[in-house]
């Protein structure tokens, strides 16, 4: 069987063939690259800029390989040989192009899209961040009159270069006078200081007489300097921005440094901490309401208004407490009141050992006024009983010796001085005092829980020689409260 020829190798196939590529050929010698084109170009106009002989990109539609490379796209350089303006800002680092990075303008159409349309202006750069050319908009969004400030305020609209007089044209809209003495006295170029943010570009503010640290730093330069003030002229006392806190009350005149710090106004820090009062030698535990139920407030020690204390203030306010016993105080221990106390309602370079009832354990934290009540002195109870209440697990059998038992570690839960024997002996908890002790501290039984009786003890015990004037002391030879020792 004679085999059959394929059809894209017989004649027809070839002609076919050879026919296809000659239409694409014709069509494309025609029509150039707008038959691949994803849409027209830009006709709009770079004024003040070469283009090789060119007015727009649209004059140039079929003619791709002016602005794309073969598998590179569209380089930088392509474009640049034609914006002659923009190749002098990079090699010049002027402009905005200039301050790019590299890596940043290898692709101009990131920024510039184009095959827009005749209406497109690839100038219209998309999401531009204008701070990226050292001049933020953050605070030129409107004009003065509230409309909102466009491009052609301060750019040329021929070549879309920054006017330099158009700062000083727009701000002597709102203060004429100050801008010609601002002009005249740091030059025109506004950009040299400013950049946008309402901060000083370059500006060391700690060659001024005003150093700016803590929360001064983020401080806009418009909430110090106004526009009619001399910046030379402005005051840097504390009270030209900062409002007297009610608390202060008039008392404490214009020092502010000597208190507070610039890490904050609100709340107050001193030597930038926490303020401790205690760090001052008298703590304020024993001084937050006045005897009339009344808030205590700094005023109420600190009245001058160099903010010094004053120690008749300890006995103007005392006195209005207890003026029977002030009096007769003052007499006998002077009105130096911070020599004995502290605050904290403890006495101060006061040795109580010296006295008949030494402070120890709990005793030593306790303030005077829980023993010596009224600010009385002489005839102070020693007893325990007298400050403390008899607990209820006593059940009033002990009576009142407590340091027979009791040590002034803590009076609850209670220390014990003597108590070998086990507190759980047969159980699993402590068991209570009266469990054993049923009269008084002094005497206990353990009839009341073991299950023999007296006589069938004692019968024991004599069985095995026991004295039987030992016999109620079973701890003598049961100190664990075991059989056997």
């Amino acid at each position: 069987m004679v085999g059959r020829q394929h059809p894209f190798t017989s004649p027809l196939g070839c002609g076919t063939a050879i026919l296809a590529v000659a239409v694409i050929g014709i069509i494309t010698f025609f029509f150039g690259g707008t038959l691949y084109s994803p849409g027209p170009l830009s006709a709009v106009q770079d004024r003040g800029t070469s283009l090789k002989g060119f007015k727009s990109h649209a004059e140039f539609e079929n003619q791709c390989e002016l602005c794309h490379t073969p598998f590179k796209g569209i380089e930088a350089a392509r474009c640049e040989s034609c914006h002659a303006n923009i190749a002098q800002q990079r090699s010049a680092a002027g402009g905005f192009h200039g301050k790019l990075k590299v890596n940043e303008v290898s692709r101009c159409a990131a920024c510039h899209p184009d095959h827009r349309g005749a209406a497109f202006n690839p100038l219209d750069i998309t999401n531009f961040d204008h701070a990226r050319v050292g001049f933020s908009l953050a605070k030129h969004l409107r004009n003065y009159d509230n409309t909102l400030i466009e491009c052609k305020s301060c750019h040329n609209t021929q070549n879309f270069s920054f006017v330099s007089t158009s700062c000083a044209d727009c701000h002597a809209k709102k203060d004429k006078v100050f801008m010609v003495d601002h002009a005249a006295a740091f030059g025109a170029k506004c950009l040299t200081c400013h950049d946008g943010a309402d901060k000083m570009r370059g500006f060391d503010h700690a060659k001024v007489k005003f150093a700016l640290d803590g929360k001064h730093k983020t401080v806009t330069c418009a909430q110090c300097h106004k526009a009619d003030v001399d910046p030379k002229s402005v005051a840097t006392q504390c009270q030209a921005c900062h409002a007297e806190p009610k608390a202060h009350g008039g008392m404490f005149g214009t020092d502010c440094a000597a208190c507070h710090t610039t890490a904050g106004w609100t709340p107050a820090k001193m030597d930038g901490k926490s303020f401790d009062h205690a760090k001052t030698g008298f703590v304020l535990t024993s001084h937050q309401k006045n005897f009339d139920g009344s808030a205590f407030t700094c005023k109420n020690c600190h009245t001058g208004s160099d903010f010094k204390f004053t120690q008749q203030t300890c006995v103007d306010c005392h006195g209005k407490q207890n003026a029977s016993f002030m009096t007769p105080h003052i007499q006998k221990y002077g009105s130096d009141c911070q020599s004995c106390h502290d605050g904290s309602g403890t006495m101060k370079n006061f040795d109580h050992s010296k006295t008949t009832f030494v402070l120890d354990g709990k005793h030593a934290t306790t303030e005077c006024v829980k023993c010596h009540v009224n600010n009385k002195f002489k005839g102070t109870p020693k007893t325990c009983v007298s400050c403390h209440a008899d607990p209820k697990v006593h059940a009033g059998l002990f009576g009142t010796q407590c340091d027979s038992c009791h040590t002034t570690k803590a009076w609850t839960p209670a220390q014990l001085k003597n108590h070998r024997f086990p507190l759980n002996h047969g159980t699993r908890v402590d068991s209570t005092c009266k469990t054993c002790h049923t009269t008084t501290y002094t005497q206990y039984t353990c009839y009341g829980c073991h299950e023999h009786t007296q006589a069938n003890i004692e019968r024991k015990h004599r069985e095995e020689r026991v004295n039987m004037a030992d016999l109620p002391n079973c701890v003598k030879c049961h100190p664990t409260g075991k059989e056997k020792g």
